[in-house]
């Protein structure tokens, strides 16, 4: 309930910065947690989190990665994630500062990723995707999960680097709105099928 009302609040300040009328819905959040565990990663970092619904839904990955970053941008996010999740280093940061992340440069990372792309300023998107996929793009075996709310047909972002590509991996239809998960890796990475998209 507490989690509602602060999703509802931080809407209503910024509705282009949160970019959905409701948290992501459980089948959204294991759909992701799937993903991620199609691979291990040593860094797990999640961006954007907002009121916890897919930081929750991780949990069970902490066995299997080194270490669990979450960043968010609102303050009051971040102080409801940290008394909700008090053992997780939580970051009240901007993604565009995760270059001044202390991470292993040899380190594989899976970013997951809830930023609103797709509504937010093409100023502040920019930003936030040139830093994500620098981090990921200079450690190999590195992804980033991103899922989407619009067409499930429409990429998070097109300016990829040579290499690499987008994978759907899951259309959630059971969320509201409904969601589509995808995954930017490198063409060679062990986890790519034959659904591969450019």
């Amino acid at each position: 309930m507490r989690q509602g009302l602060a999703f509802a609040l931080g809407y209503l300040r910024n509705p282009r910065r949160v970019g959905a009328i409701a948290p992501a819905s459980k089948a959204l959040a294991q759909a992701i947690l799937h993903e991620v565990l199609r691979a291990e990663p040593q860094v797990l970092i999640e961006v954007g989190a907002g009121t916890g619904a897919i930081t929750r839904a991780l949990l069970p990955a902490l066995g299997r990665v080194g270490r669990f970053m979450v960043i968010e941008r609102d303050p009051g996010f971040a102080q409801l994630l940290r008394r909700s999740f008090p053992d997780l280093e939580v970051l009240n940061h901007c993604a565009t500062r995760l270059d001044a992340l202390d991470i292993d440069l040899h380190a594989p990372v899976t970013l997951v990723s809830s930023l609103p792309l797709l509504s937010m300023t093409r100023e502040e998107a920019r930003g936030c995707i040139d830093a994500m996929v620098a981090l990921i793009e200079t450690r190999p075996g590195s992804r980033l999960i991103q899922y989407t709310y619009a067409s499930p047909h429409l990429r998070p972002f097109r300016d990829i680097p040579v290499g690499w590509r987008w994978r759907r991996a899951a259309s959630i239809w059971a969320n509201l709105p409904p969601a589509t998960v995808w995954t930017l890796e490198q063409a060679s990475h062990p986890s790519l099928v034959h659904n591969a998209v450019h």
